[in-house]
């Protein structure tokens, strides 16, 4: 594993950093090129990107120290994001809350703009996920399988299970994430009415992220009883919510295109 991917003296460079990173500046950047062909502005998106990186940050390093509490005993440890740890659900819902407050006030169409982003969401997910791996996060449970990956003992993964194969669930979490990017771009190709895509991307990660967390070593404060985790019962919630909302859109654009035709 490489936590720190550059060290030149004091001047560091961390992998989980440097990733998240790139993964704001391509999805923005992939985002702003797609927005045109919905008819939202690329400078919509610029202006946009701001709020959904604050709001991203403070929210996904948020829900991940409530339930990681154990791994944090100073102000030091919880601004750190640079060395790992954060969850996906908490920056998409404080996400989510921002874009619907910024387009409302520029009155610009939420679902519209939420289907340009969504194959920029899970290519920076998956992205992201590639740095939890170098920093040695999120990792998975004890495994005798031949793809079981030994974190080095200066790792979160190694300091917690020195010298045990552990599945690499970031590297999963990544594949599912850059397959659901595509299954998106596919379906936004076809797409039938603003949102369609969104619900996808609801759908689809939520359905990926509970298969992952499977496999995935979660503290006591993490768990919902024995089994199911607090992403788990996010996963559900979410998947609900993409059902739901493809099928009052779909109800809606048939209804309106019975209401075109009976005029």
């Amino acid at each position: 594993m490489h936590p720190i991917l550059i060290e030149i003296g004091r001047f560091k460079i961390y992998s989980y950093g440097f990733m998240l990173a790139l993964s704001f500046w391509i999805g923005i950047l992939w985002a702003a090129r797609r927005a045109p062909k919905r008819g939202v502005s690329a400078d919509a998106i610029y202006d946009l990107s701001i709020i959904l990186i604050v709001a991203s940050v403070i929210g996904s390093r948020t829900l991940y120290i409530l339930t990681h509490r154990a791994d944090y005993r100073s102000v030091v440890d919880i601004v750190a994001l640079w060395q790992g740890g954060a969850t996906f659900y908490g920056g998409f819902v404080l996400a989510l809350a921002g874009a619907l407050a910024f387009l409302r006030r520029k009155r610009i169409s939420f679902l519209r703009v939420a289907d340009v982003c969504s194959p920029s969401i899970a290519l920076g997910f998956a992205l992201a996920r590639i740095g939890c791996f170098l920093s040695g996060c999120c990792f998975g449970q004890p495994t005798n399988s031949m793809l079981g990956v030994v974190f080095p003992a200066h790792s979160p993964a190694g300091y917690l299970r020195p010298g045990v194969p552990l599945q690499p669930t970031q590297l999963y979490s990544s594949f599912l994430g850059l397959v659901i990017a595509l299954v998106l771009v596919l379906v936004d190709r076809k797409s039938r009415f603003n949102g369609y895509t969104f619900a996808f991307l609801c759908m689809c990660y939520g359905v990926a992220r509970f298969i992952e967390d499977l496999l995935r070593y979660y503290e006591p404060s993490s768990r919902f009883g024995a089994h199911l985790t607090v992403s788990q019962a996010m996963s559900i919630g979410l998947v609900a919510a993409g059902v739901i909302l493809m099928v009052a859109l779909r109800s809606k654009r048939r209804g309106e295109n019975r209401a075109a035709n009976a005029r």
